[in-house]
């Protein structure tokens, strides 16, 4: 029985404030670590797929996170959007080569109807669609490098540690997930300074289409079984493969 635990607290922020913090789509950033990151196993598909539309996205239906809470989708549209993706993203996908990306936003509500609000922890999806299998393989590896070690945080979140980056196994994909942290949370948020931010990043790469799936929560304790599916972006990454 494996576990997956990242020692941080359990608490409710506007994830939606941090993201915004990062910054707005750095898409015209060149520099990138292009071919950086996590080596492709091969997997692939002979014919590209063209014509992405935001029925490639999860829906509320394909999300899960625990018995106590899921997450909610708050919009679906073409393009990239106005944030960026991921904390750590020093581009948009459109940036890596994407010729056409869709994107959806959702956050997290507790299912029991006198349960406290969440106050705003977010999970997002952009899903690029490239010329060829070996461009959406070049971004896949980049966005993968920029995870090892997130040089975009702004200066009052210098604290942040990639734990590890595990395979995920997707029929006809190509999957990791990196487990990392960073902070501090602010105090009105944490005000014990126990707690930090909890990102799971899933990135898959299947044919030509990449999916990059980010939940961002502040917490403490981050604890999924294996025998009970794994951590919630683990079991939603096969979910976004079969959409495309």
């Amino acid at each position: 029985m494996q576990q997956h635990r990242l020692t941080l607290a359990v608490a409710a922020v506007a994830a939606a404030t941090l993201l915004g913090a990062c910054g707005t789509d750095p898409s015209t950033d060149r520099s990138a670590d292009d071919g950086a990151g996590t080596s492709p196993t091969g997997t692939s598909s002979s014919t590209p797929v063209t014509g992405l539309t935001t029925a490639d996205l999860l829906t509320d239906d394909d999300t899960v996170y625990s018995d106590g809470a899921d997450w909610f989708r708050t919009d679906a549209a073409e393009g990239d959007g106005q944030s960026v993706f991921n904390p750590c993203a020093r581009e948009s996908l459109q940036g890596t080569g994407a010729t056409s990306v869709v994107r959806a936003d959702f956050e997290l509500r507790n299912s029991a109807a006198d349960a406290p609000d969440t106050a705003g922890d977010h999970l997002i999806q952009v899903v690029g669609e490239y010329d060829d299998e070996a461009a959406a393989t070049k971004a896949w590896s980049t966005v993968n490098g920029w995870l090892e070690e997130c040089s975009t945080l702004p200066d009052d979140l210098p604290d942040y540690r990639a734990l590890q980056t595990r395979k995920v196994d997707v029929d006809g994909a190509d999957a990791v997930i990196t487990d990392s942290h960073f902070g501090p949370v602010p105090k009105e948020a944490d005000p014990t300074g126990d707690a930090a931010y909890i990102m799971e990043t899933g990135v898959l790469r299947q044919g030509n289409r990449v999916v990059v799936l980010t939940s961002v929560i502040i917490g403490q304790d981050y604890d999924f079984l294996d025998e009970d599916g794994g951590t919630p972006v683990n079991r939603m990454l096969p979910k976004a493969a079969a959409r495309l």
